[in-house]
């Protein structure tokens, strides 16, 4: 699940916001402003919950009273005993849940209530014997609970004739507050809704539509959908109301594109790469999107996205035409799509492990950027996620997988997203492509429509690339923050070599480790030369040949790590080199910034200049030049009148009014 800000529909929307604000449901709360959610008294050692049976279908049949705002219906739960001489069954409901009847296999059965658990009196059970237990309830008008309680209804009030529906969300444990079931990942089950509708309303839930019917009178409809691909309970999901929906193909899997009705004109530019992002993914993971649909359902009221199995839930306010920007919604969606893979066919088996989900929707997202917009974007994309967890660092360092934490919510935070994020593209580039996907297409196809852990990963990761992964987890996995680097250089004449010295600075007292890491320092001198080098020390001088003194030296030229340096030491002299040189464009922006800040040469200003000319293309590694604009230069008019029709929308609009 992924928040982000609201997409403007106006000329005036041209920058690209990045996904950054994290959001969970109401219901978990999560510890926010300055405690700190970690560590004691907030935070508190959490297990998934035991077990006592297989949960094996989940069926729901509910009728909804708009109206009134209230729903009815009955849910049978399929369960298999996992011991012999069960007596009593428990499922999750909501407190404002009205239960009106429990039946065992078709017989009335005695349940009592404690909170959010229903216990359910049964004969004896046989081990693996499947027994159909049913719940009838309903829940009343204003009892769902807004969000937090996993039904929503969408108002009309005074928004407009087509404002109206309703939407679910299950994550962490919303899904309780509209059925009972066993509402904790650590099990997976089939499931089947059948939702009864005003008439002109549209309802869409996970899997495949199996009827559409109209009923007696002509007043309501009724939607059977069913998915026969085992999932986490806090996926399912119904949404419903009057609503614009196109439908396709891509590969032979049905694709719904759905929005409020009025709002089909949007469908195109919102969801126009859906096709690429499933092609792309489906073939670098090695695993082809494995559910009989995709449904992206923009609904009102609802903030960000979130990846209900097959069902996608999105905001309509990130819907988008051509006037927001190229492809403006395109990190939303890829981000909930990369889900499919990585939280709906393996799902964390406890909170403490939903990196496992997120780390890699926001993983999955990098890398469509990376093959859609090029790599400035993912080195953009890169940089906006390590100052983001690097900021809510300096409040709290946490390990990427932990059971010590204050509620579920609180795990949804900058080190689950963008720090995880960055931590598997370092795993990227310390095991190469081939090795890393090879072991994500392990991991898929050996645990897939199963609850994952961790070390899970780390098993498919290590067994198909032959590298020991265990040290990268127990650094990055298992343990708090990140490394904090300083390093100076110089050049010895005589022995002619380039003296580094590079400083691990962070504290360690947390249990962040010192680090061992593989890397490269970048040697500039019309051109690059990549050196590699291992950083295993507080304190370490690495000597390298070069035969005259480079005009810069860079550690870890790529950014393949997660690394904060605080204060890069370039000189003066160094700028230009960088910004010819440097491989990475937050690099080369950086030391143009600085070359031009403070009445620059004109060599400075001419070095700029043909480095802006020659970076042409969509995504450049320069997204501006206001160093330069400020300069007021007469003669630099040509050359702002030359960006007037650069690719980049951005560049021109920079170009003009530097003019």
């Amino acid at each position: 699940m992924l928040m982000k800000p609201k997409t403007l529909r106006t000329l005036s929307s041209i920058a690209v916001f990045s996904l950054g604000l994290v959001a969970i449901s109401g219901a978990q709360g999560g510890s926010r402003g300055r405690t700190n959610p970690f560590s004691a008294p907030n935070a508190t050692i959490h297990y998934a919950p035991d077990r006592d049976y297989d949960l094996q279908n989940i069926y729901v049949e509910l009728t909804v009273d708009y109206p009134n705002r209230a729903i009815a219906g009955f849910a049978t739960s399929t369960i298999a005993p996992l011991t012999n001489g069960l007596t009593k069954i428990k499922l999750n409901a909501g407190t404002t849940m009205k239960i009106s009847g429990v039946t065992v296999d078709g017989k009335s059965a005695r349940f009592t209530r404690d909170g959010e658990d229903v216990t359910i009196s049964t004969p004896l059970l046989q081990k693996g014997k499947k027994v159909d237990v049913t719940v009838t309830y309903s829940v009343p008008r204003d009892q769902q609970g807004g969000r937090g309680g996993g039904w929503h209804w969408i108002d009309q009030g005074a928004m407009g004739a087509n404002h109206v529906g309703f939407w679910t969300q299950g994550e962490t444990s919303g899904n309780r507050g509209w059925a009972p079931v066993w509402d904790y990942p650590n099990d997976f089950t089939t499931s089947e809704t059948k939702v009864t509708v005003p008439a002109d309303w549209d309802v869409v839930g996970n899997g495949k539509l199996v009827s559409d019917v109209l009923n007696d009178g002509g007043k309501t409809r009724t939607f059977d959908w069913k998915l026969s691909i085992p999932h986490a309970t806090y996926l399912l999901s119904v949404i419903g109301g009057p609503l614009d929906i196109k439908k396709d193909k891509w590969q032979g899997v049905d694709l719904w594109y759905v929005v409020p009705r009025g709002e089909g004109n949007l469908i195109d530019e919102s969801f126009g790469d859906t096709k690429d992002m499933l092609t792309f993914y489906s073939e670098t993971v090695g695993y082809k999107y494995p559910w009989p649909k995709y449904a992206q359902n923009a609904m009102f009221d609802f903030g960000g996205g979130m990846e209900n199995v097959s069902a996608t839930t999105l905001g309509e306010n990130s819907l988008t035409d051509a006037r927001s920007g190229d492809h403006a919604m395109d990190s939303l969606n890829s981000h909930e799509l990369g889900h499919q893979w990585f939280g709906d066919t393996v799902t964390c088996k406890d909170w403490g492990q939903i990196w496992l989900n997120e780390s890699f929707a926001t993983f999955m997202q990098e890398i469509y950027f990376e093959h859609s917009r090029g790599a400035n974007a993912y080195a953009r994309e890169l940089e906006s996620n390590t100052q983001g967890y690097i900021a809510e660092s300096r409040r709290y360092k946490r390990p990427l997988a932990t059971n010590f934490y204050s509620d579920p919510g609180a795990m949804f935070d900058q080190h689950t997203y963008p720090k995880g994020g960055v931590i598997i593209h370092m795993l990227r580039k310390q095991l190469g492509d081939e090795k890393f996907f090879a072991g994500l297409k392990l991991y898929l196809n050996t645990h897939q429509h199963t609850p994952v852990e961790s070390a899970d990963l780390c098993e498919s990761m290590t067994e198909a690339s032959g590298v020991n992964c265990r040290p990268f987890w127990d650094q990055w996995i298992y343990k708090p923050g990140h490394p904090v680097l300083d390093y100076t250089w110089t050049y010895d004449g005589a022995a002619k070599q380039v003296v580094l010295n590079v400083k691990q600075t962070q504290d360690t007292k947390d249990g962040t480790p010192m680090y061992t890491m593989p890397g490269t320092v970048g040697i500039l001198a019309g051109g690059i030369t990549r050196v590699p080098i291992t950083l295993n020390a507080a304190d370490q001088t690495f000597k390298i040949d070069v035969a005259s003194k480079p005009d810069s030296v860079l550690l870890d030229p790529d950014h393949d790590w997660l690394r904060e340096i605080a204060t890069p030491h370039w000189s003066a002299d160094e700028y230009s080199a960088i910004v010819k040189y440097a491989p990475n464009c937050i690099d080369r922006t950086s030391a143009m910034s600085k070359m031009l800040s403070d009445n620059p040469s004109d060599i400075a200003v001419q070095v700029a200049v043909d480095a802006l000319k020659a970076d042409t293309g969509k995504n450049p590694a320069f997204l501006g030049y206001n160093g330069l604009a400020s300069l007021k230069k007469e003669s630099l008019r040509s050359f702002f009148e030359s960006q007037l029709d650069h690719a980049n929308y951005g560049r021109r609009g920079l170009a003009m009014r530097a003019l």
